[in-house]
């Protein structure tokens, strides 16, 4: 089964194309000096990661318990592949589980060098960057991550999952770790995918206790996880130039099975018809009554204290404010980009379409 690119219940939805763009060439040429410099090989990069991983087998899941929900079991819906949806609440055992894992996550994935990935990576492809609690800098494709929306990985001994949403352009890294979650959480979750979406956002599931999680968010939705957030690490959704020129050395996620991963075709006309309120799955209309930016705006998103803020991720600026009774440091580069303290504290951040973001937070303030 391929990724929502292509498969769609609505039909224009199927017409997607991406937009090309023309990138700077300061970016471009960092990439070509990087490819004439040579970089780490791809054993190198792949010894960074941790082996063997402690993961538990899709296979062992158990079923998902409805009895306990945070939201309305109808609100959630699978995409049954076929053109059609089918609610939570009218889905039999059968039909969830021919769903579970319809799109397959990665587990263990193998990394090359950026000189490697810029074999099949363009300048301005997207990456989901994440950087370990050691220093290394791992990127990871949304050329994949549109068809597989799921990694399961410990890197530099923090054991994550990197998720990616296309509907709704949501990149977010979350700790498999549960300490603090909940007294009642196994001390790690694996992440697999239930097929089913909720406010147009894709719908996780853990393979430990069955529960379901909403990846915008981190929030959990069904099962005896209910209630529950996942804790969020720092990451940057930006173009591959951007990051390979902010960190050269970084280690890139290879694709997987061999395939042949295209172009991202979730560009100007999905856009334009998020901008129109047209979305493959439903979402709660307060979501685009927002309209301080438009629903395809990408931003990027923190949490301190009490207070969620939003920044517009265009255009590439440097800002700093005070949010939650402390100040940040806030550094946009037209897709994507970080936030730290002025103690140099990293700030974990998510970056997704601002209805996304309202339909998860809808107090979420505005930022410079």
């Amino acid at each position: 089964m391929e990724g929502r690119g292509s498969a769609s219940p609505l039909s224009w939805f199927a017409g997607v194309v991406a937009s090309s763009r023309r990138f700077g060439v300061p970016m471009l040429a960092c990439l070509l000096l990087l490819a004439a410099c040579g970089a780490d090989d791809g054993a190198q990069v792949l010894g960074r990661a941790t082996r063997p991983l402690e993961l538990t087998p899709a296979a062992a899941t158990p079923p998902v318990q409805i009895d306990e929900a945070s939201v309305p079991l109808e609100e959630i819906v699978f995409d049954t592949f076929d053109g059609g949806s089918l609610p939570l609440s009218e889905a039999t055992e059968p039909e969830i589980e021919r769903l579970f894992d319809a799109i397959a996550p990665i587990d263990a994935p193998e990394y090359e060098s950026a000189n490697q990935a810029a074999g099949w990576l363009d300048p301005d492809d997207l990456v989901v960057g994440y950087l370990d609690p050691t220093g290394n800098a791992w990127a990871f494709p949304v050329r994949v991550l549109n068809s597989r929306e799921i990694v399961n990985d410990e890197l530099g001994g923090e054991p994550l999952v990197v998720t990616y949403c296309p509907l709704c352009g949501s990149g977010v890294v979350f700790s498999r770790e549960t300490i603090g979650i909940d007294p009642d959480a196994p001390e790690l979750l694996t992440f697999s995918n239930t097929s089913a979406l909720y406010e147009n956002d894709m719908v996780m599931v853990d393979r430990e206790t069955g529960s379901y999680w909403w990846q915008v968010s981190g929030a959990g939705l069904v099962g005896p996880l209910t209630g529950a957030e996942l804790r969020i690490l720092p990451s940057n959704t930006t173009t591959f130039a951007s990051w390979v020129e902010q960190h050269p050395d970084t280690a890139v996620m290879t694709r997987p099975d061999g395939r042949d991963y295209g172009p991202d075709s979730f560009g100007e006309s999905y856009a334009n018809a998020l901008d129109a309120g047209r979305t493959p799955f439903p979402v709660s209309p307060e979501a685009f009554e927002d309209d301080r930016y438009a629903p395809s705006e990408r931003v990027l998103v923190a949490t301190v204290g009490d207070e969620t803020r939003a920044w517009a991720t265009a255009p590439a600026r440097r800002v700093e404010e005070l949010v939650g009774g402390v100040w940040l440091i806030v550094t946009l580069d037209g897709t994507g980009g970080s936030i730290i303290t002025p103690d140099n504290e990293v700030i974990p951040t998510r970056n997704a379409y601002w209805f996304a973001v309202v339909a998860s937070n809808p107090e979420v303030t505005i930022g410079l």
